[in-house]
């Protein structure tokens, strides 16, 4: 069972749970990112047009548009990556240096690795967009900012584990080392993130109770 973003939160967790490869780990990564800029899109709306926040309304508001755009490229790619499993699957089942193995699985291992990597891409971003507002949202809502964040932090981890499970298949040295380099820089970059907005977020709930 493939799953998308019609597909109900049960049906979801019952695909999941059932013994069959999809939706698997990636699916759940871009599923928790979704729901991590759910959040902040929580924080927004109950940011945006609020007394005493007005000089940030521009800011407030463009932020809120950057978390919508990320759902939805995460729903996107929670179906992606289960098309990318499906794909590499059937040409694993090919044989080895055949016409079609050498058409169908150099393409099929491109995306079993692009996707989770863009699924932790946009996870990072969630959390730098994050940090912009931890000063300027609503602070009765930074609690559900910390929940944004931890949340995409999680899918950041969980997007490079994906990202890493399918690199023995890359037989290019060269090509292993540039996607090393790049998940890392995409975890270090998270790291930091994530150490500086809930130390903040705590901070200024702290003083505004």
């Amino acid at each position: 069972m493939t799953c998308d973003a019609r597909t109900t939160i049960g049906e979801f967790l019952e695909a999941a749970a059932a013994k069959q490869p999809c939706p698997g780990g990636g699916s759940v990564a871009a599923l928790a990112g979704a729901l991590a800029a759910s959040m902040g899109e929580m924080v927004l709306n109950y940011s945006v047009g609020k007394k005493g926040l007005e000089a940030h309304r521009d800011s407030l508001q463009n932020t809120l548009d950057e978390f919508h755009r990320a759902r939805q490229l995460l729903l996107g790619l929670m179906s992606e990556d289960q098309s990318a499993y499906l794909a590499m699957s059937a040409a694993r089942k090919l044989p080895k240096d055949s016409p079609q193995w050498r058409q169908q699985f150099p393409a099929a291992l491109l995306a079993s690795v692009r996707t989770p990597e863009a699924i932790a891409a946009a996870a990072v971003a969630i959390l730098d967009r994050c940090d912009r507002v931890v000063d300027i949202v609503n602070p009765f809502l930074l609690s559900d900012l910390a929940v944004c964040a931890e949340l995409a932090m999680a899918t950041v981890r969980c997007g490079i584990h994906n990202v890493r499970a399918n690199l023995p298949d890359v037989t290019d040295p060269s090509d292993r080392q540039r996607i090393e380099a790049v998940v890392n820089q995409l975890l270090s970059r998270a790291i930091t993130l994530i150490r500086h907005v809930i130390p903040r977020i705590w901070e200024r709930y702290a003083a505004s109770v």
